[in-house]
């Protein structure tokens, strides 16, 4: 199976910025076992800007989803909890809805990027010793050492994909075990 890390696109560049979220939202608790520390609802205030795109997608504090990308995590029956998260742009006078979700994470995954010239792999493959990695998931967090990397399946990347979602950027990934 291929496996693909949701990273920037160029619409994230007019994405909603969450105003004043430090300090009223404990990021740290976005785990499975933490999760129920988190606010059923929370509201937060972005940033006042005209050219604001409300992408199905947003990376940064946390991962948001529209309800559109909820709907397919649950077709995929992903072992997934979610938070409401509503933005309020009150320049625009406008309010959307986003889920948190709140995902599987794993510490025993590294990733490698795959990258291409021509057609062919030209990625350098990981020691001998690693054994590739294929987990019977569609959506997970992997732990890197600065960041949580979210991960997708591809057939999850092309059912967001046939539905037109904003702000999916996407970078093959290769899966491999740490041990």
């Amino acid at each position: 199976m291929k496996y693909f890390e949701i990273q920037d696109s160029p619409e994230l560049k007019y994405a909603p910025q969450l105003k004043n979220w430090y300090g009223t939202f404990d990021v740290r608790d976005i785990r499975i076992d933490t999760f129920p520390k988190l606010p059923e609802r929370q509201l937060f205030n972005i940033e006042p800007c005209e050219n604001t795109i409300f992408t199905d997608i947003i990376l940064f504090p946390f991962l948001l989803v529209s309800p559109m990308v909820k709907e397919v995590i649950e077709m995929y029956r992903e072992h997934c909890f979610f938070r409401i998260v509503i933005l309020l742009d009150q320049l625009n006078k406008e309010s959307r809805l986003y889920y948190l979700p709140v995902l599987d994470e794993s510490n025993d995954i590294q990733l490698q990027k795959v990258q291409y010239k021509d057609g062919e792999s030209i990625s350098a493959t990981l020691d001998a010793e690693r054994e590739k990695v294929e987990l019977d998931r569609n959506l997970f967090w992997v732990k890197g050492l600065k960041k949580r990397h979210t991960i997708l399946s591809l057939n999850m990347a092309e059912s967001l994909i046939r539905r037109g979602v904003t702000g999916l950027g996407l970078c093959e990934v290769e899966l491999y075990s740490k041990k």
